[in-house]
């Protein structure tokens, strides 16, 4: 790789998450084969509709990203306010993001059901200490990559801040690894650490320390440490020893390793939304990929939670490859580009002083409504027998 400065590989990082996130939402619970019957090889924004025909609060506009990102911008902005992720006034952003009207959960868009829980419990008044869902989920770690591109080197201020913004939804020792993975993964891609089989182990080694430390500082709070004390790490290691594996036998082995950390329903595949699957899994595309658009194309079409899967990978490989090696079509194409990029420069400069970063309830309330009036007009075709909205296969 050339040389780039880390601006590039921040701003990669950023806008890599939310093409990732955009490119697979429309495609959430599709299996592999699925996705290859209505669209063939998904290479550009679709909006579900060829694919969810009789389902069309799964139709999305296309370019625009999900619960991932919105949730990975709320962060940008707690940090970049208080220097530190602020748990409590990063719950009180999550629960004023559901308050405007108009839509289902305010602005919200795609959240799963924990998330709903545990927006009830924070209304209800439960301390976001203890909000955390007991389900290891995945949810922490889609939206994590600005921990990792804020607290650059300074690995104390990482596993606070991860474990301050990821334990007021998930208290299952395996969601808070797997964020604190995703974030070593990003600070050390976007420090300029190679792109080998040494960075996972680098990484398991991180999440291993940090998993200890979790026990001794969490352990009144997280859930799962007896049964499952080391399972991230663990299953990283694992992923690296395949890496010379062809795809056909890789992937199986990726799921066979995560039912041996509990998954529950068995996983059958490696790209469903648990942590010792899903993420394992990106880290393992990342390294047997060239590019940044291989690497997405890839995940994307495995299926499986294909928004959250798109998210990680493309802010992992956003921040290795950079701003300027993600395809052109999918960056102009990319709903809100320009408050994405603003909010990763500020990142980068750990200060938001003379650049223009537009409020984010108003924007994703303005982006729910332009979705909302596109997709209706798919709806009214429906209901007249036509399908004038479907993608063709490619």
């Amino acid at each position: 790789m050339p040389h780039m400065s880390r601006i590039d590989r921040v701003r990669g990082c950023m806008l890599g998450l939310a093409v990732g996130d955009a490119l697979g939402a429309p495609l959430e619970g599709l299996t592999a084969q699925q996705i290859k019957t209505h669209y063939g090889r998904v290479k550009n924004y679709v909006d579900g509709v060829q694919a969810w025909k009789r389902k069309p609060y799964r139709w999305r506009m296309r370019g625009l990203y999900s619960d991932d990102t919105q949730q990975a911008l709320a962060l940008c902005d707690n940090l970049l306010e208080f220097g530190r992720v602020d748990q409590q006034r990063l719950a009180e952003l999550y629960l004023a993001m559901a308050e405007p009207k108009g839509s289902f959960l305010g602005v919200h868009r795609g959240i799963g059901r924990s998330f709903r829980q545990v927006l009830g419990d924070l209304q209800r008044g439960i301390e976001p200490r203890w909000s955390g869902q007991t389900k290891a989920g995945i949810g922490a770690a889609m939206r994590i990559a600005p921990v990792g591109l804020y607290c650059d080197g300074e690995c104390d201020a990482l596993f606070a801040s991860v474990m301050e913004a990821s334990v007021m939804t998930h208290r299952d020792i395996r969601s808070l690894s797997g964020a604190l993975a995703v974030a070593h993964g990003v600070r050390r891609l976007a420090a300029g650490e190679a792109r080998d089989p040494s960075l996972l182990l680098w990484i398991a080694s991180d999440v291993a320390r940090d998993e200890a430390r979790i026990a001794d500082d969490y352990g009144d709070v997280v859930m799962s440490l007896d049964r499952h004390p080391r399972s991230l790490s663990k299953a990283l290691a694992h992923a690296e020893s395949i890496l010379d594996l062809p795809r056909d036998r890789a992937l199986p082995a990726l799921a066979e390793e995560a039912n041996r950390h509990g998954a529950e329903p068995d996983c059958k595949r490696p790209t469903m939304g648990f942590p010792p699957a899903c993420i394992p899994t990106c880290f393992y595309i990342l390294l047997t990929t060239e590019s940044f658009e291989e690497a997405i194309t890839e995940i994307v079409n495995l299926g499986g939670d294909t928004d959250t899967t798109g998210a990680i990978l493309g802010a992992l490989a956003g921040a290795y490859y950079g701003v300027d090696e993600i395809p052109r079509r999918w960056l102009d194409g990319l709903q809100n580009r320009i408050g994405i990029e603003n909010r990763a420069l500020a990142l980068a400069h750990r200060s938001a002083a003379g650049l223009e970063i537009p409020d984010l309830i108003a924007t994703e309330q303005e982006l729910s409504h332009k979705e909302g009036v596109h997709l209706g007009h798919y709806a009214s075709l429906a209901r007249n027998g036509g399908d004038c909205g479907a993608n063709q296969v490619i």
